[in-house]
């Protein structure tokens, strides 16, 4: 099986929406409030969530969010988008030189490949190499999977924080990496280079 990292693209957006729709509620069914669960399986469609991708994905290709990147893992057996990872300027009240990955979502099916690890490591080259060697990722105090993949990687706990989902606050904590060049080989990750797995 082949899988490659690239960066996404606008026409990526419906499948990012499927894969991401389907992961988040299966990733999260015992991670969060049975309401919030429910909730967000009632009201976030694939449909709305393709146009906020294409939306994000449109403003990165006309450079109107050039420290904006997403990139994709591709199973190039079917063509298949089966990872996702986004990342962005950190938000307040992180200093300007931290980036944040705000999306990373790895198929269950794909998952302890290393793809979450490419994946996370492509966003932080980028960052890196846009001014931002710090980087944050936020994530649920519940989900431990997640918490010990970051963990793994050298992420180390920076503060705890709550996360909005569907209108409800949700206990989380944010992982740091106070300098991420050894995690991405000193800015060298390479997004087009293919795995074999």
């Amino acid at each position: 099986m082949a899988l490659v990292i690239r960066s996404a693209l606008v026409d990526d957006a419906t499948a990012m929406a499927r894969m991401g729709v389907e992961t988040y509620l299966s990733a999260h069914r015992d991670q969060v409030p049975e309401e919030v669960w429910t909730k967000r399986r009632d009201e976030w469609s694939e449909e709305e969530s393709a146009r906020n991708w294409a939306r994000s994905l449109q403003a990165i290709a006309d450079g109107s969010s050039p420290y904006d990147c997403i990139y994709v893992a591709i199973d190039e057996t079917s063509d298949e988008v089966v990872g996702i990872a986004m990342g962005q300027p950190a938000a307040d009240p992180a200093p300007a030189n931290v980036g944040e990955i705000n999306v990373l979502y790895v198929r269950e099916s794909y998952q302890r490949r290393g793809l979450g690890r490419r994946l996370l490591q492509a966003v932080a080259g980028q960052l890196w190499q846009l001014g931002m060697p710090a980087l944050e990722i936020a994530v649920l105090a519940a989900n431990a999977p997640a918490r010990r993949f970051y963990e793994a990687l050298g992420g180390q706990v920076v503060r705890a924080s709550e996360i909005e989902d569907s209108g409800f606050m949700l206990p989380g904590v944010v992982y740091g990496w106070a300098d991420t060049e050894a995690l991405v080989g000193g800015g060298s990750e390479q997004p087009q280079e293919r795995t074999h797995v």
